[in-house]
């Protein structure tokens, strides 16, 4: 069997035979493997390709009014002709997957674009509003085009967020039973639909994350703030709040070049300084280990790094409970 528009048309249009499915989609898998060598364009170029060639294809095959599917990390490695048959193998994905999606946050689905990451690199996408979404391999993003007071996402994956400040419409992204809300602020959220949890890890700003029905249950969630995340269980239908895997310097005080470089310093000083520097609590079981003295210079270097050099100095330990970090140890006269 050769591939031609015909079979084209007929699996825009949901009617085409098993064997012509197989083979559109054998000729899409074929192209997966042989990607490696090939140069890369921009992402501007990739989705000012992408659009050329759907009015190209639209215009030639002229298929039912749909909303068209941003599969855009794959179809710059193509030529035109390729092109034609991988968007309607998108198109087709997009249909099927319609109901799952909506279902998400219960909003109609009019109106809504999608952006689906198949490759094994980060995709990034910018929104209309102008906010950044870095999604990673193996995610699913729409975004509802229609809606004037929010701006509204659906997220089935991992994606870190970098969101266009606006007062007016606030930015919230739904996942599985929890909901992110944001104005302005860099973030991650992880919502893979076999964790059956989801997980919001903030970088800068601050983030609010609630359960969907919050109202009804009479539940504020959780206000994070940098260097903080929180995780939704969905069956237990509750948050664990901690601190990110790997915390950051706070954006505001990397402009101050603060100094990690310690001479005669107590650790008073020195924890009072991380938690300036990273937005951390620090509590000092025994207050007398306060009065011990540190040199050493302690820059470049993660938080957990430092915490581990400090307390095996004053042979001393430290714990992370919830959002705090808690230092024991002896002591020192």
């Amino acid at each position: 069997m050769i591939l031609n528009k015909e079979i084209i048309e007929r699996f825009l249009k949901n009617q085409s035979t098993q064997k012509e499915q197989e083979l559109i989609e054998a000729w899409y898998y074929s192209f997966e493997k042989n990607l490696d060598g090939i140069g890369q364009m921009t992402d501007e170029e990739q989705l000012q390709l992408e659009n050329e060639l759907y009015l190209k294809i639209k215009e030639k095959i002229s298929p039912a009014k749909k909303t068209p599917t941003r599969q855009i990390n794959w179809f710059w490695y193509l030529s035109s002709a390729a092109a034609m048959v991988l968007l309607a193998f998108g198109i087709w994905t997009y249909n099927t997957s319609t109901k799952s999606i909506q279902s998400l946050s219960g909003i109609p689905f009019s109106g809504w674009a999608k952006y689906e990451n198949i490759s094994a690199k980060e995709l990034k996408v910018t929104l209309p509003d102008g906010s950044l979404v870095v999604l990673l391999p193996k995610t699913q993003l729409s975004y509802n085009q229609s809606d004037t007071r929010f701006r509204e996402v659906n997220l089935s994956g991992e994606a870190f967020f970098d969101v266009m400040h606006d007062a007016t419409r606030p930015f919230l992204i739904y996942t599985g039973k929890m909901t992110t809300k944001v104005l302005g602020t860099s973030f991650t959220v992880k919502a893979y639909p076999s964790m059956k949890k989801s997980e919001v890890s903030v970088v800068s700003g601050k983030v609010t994350v609630y359960e969907k029905d919050a109202e009804s249950k009479h539940n504020n969630g959780v206000i994070l703030t940098p260097n903080l995340k929180v995780t939704f269980f969905d069956e237990e239908e509750h948050f664990v709040t901690g601190l990110v895997e790997k915390p950051e310097v706070l954006t505001s005080i990397k402009k101050e070049n603060i100094s990690f470089n310690f001479k005669d310093a107590s650790l008073n000083t020195v924890l009072t300084t991380l938690e300036k520097a990273y937005g951390i609590e620090m509590v000092l079981e025994n207050e007398s280990l306060g009065n011990c003295t540190l040199n050493g210079d302690l820059s470049e270097m993660p938080l957990f790094t430092k915490l581990d050099i400090i307390t095996r100095s004053l042979n001393a330990t430290y714990l992370v409970k919830g959002t705090s970090i808690l230092v024991s140890g002896s002591g020192c006269e």
